[in-house]
């Protein structure tokens, strides 16, 4: 209850490894990075509402904007580990006059980590489960 409650009293969420929430940890995909961005870039694309703002696949970040149904800024991360072995994590902040945007950006999260697993094989959530 008490996750919970902290989940929608801020305007920001980001995935971690070791992250209390299971759903906001880090997401593993059975492909390289490139792919990976590729994949990603494609998903913001895809989207409507989903404005990028710039990618650079040597780092292996992409930000972008969401424009509807409320704004906010997304950084995504991913990070090789292994040749077919790529960690993604998610950081998205919430514009709002208000200092809490009632999980806004924990939504956009998940729907980012949803579109990717369409798109590539998910390995799993935890470093210790996909050694």
């Amino acid at each position: 209850m008490l996750r919970q409650l902290q989940n929608i009293l801020k305007n920001h969420s980001e995935t971690s490894e070791n992250h209390q929430d299971p759903l906001l940890q880090t997401h593993y995909f059975k492909a390289n990075r490139t792919k990976v961005m590729d994949a990603v870039e494609e998903l913001v694309r895809q989207q409507s509402h989903y404005k990028l703002l710039g990618s650079s696949k040597e780092r292996g970040e992409l930000s972008f904007e969401v424009t509807a149904p409320r704004k906010a800024f997304a950084v995504i991360t991913a990070t090789s580990l292994r040749p077919f072995k790529t960690a993604v994590d998610i950081n998205v902040t919430s514009e709002s006059p208000l200092p809490i945007d009632f999980g806004y950006s924990r939504k956009v999260i998940l729907a980012i980590n949803e579109g990717l697993k369409g798109k590539l094989e998910f390995i799993g959530t935890s470093l210790l489960e996909n050694n």
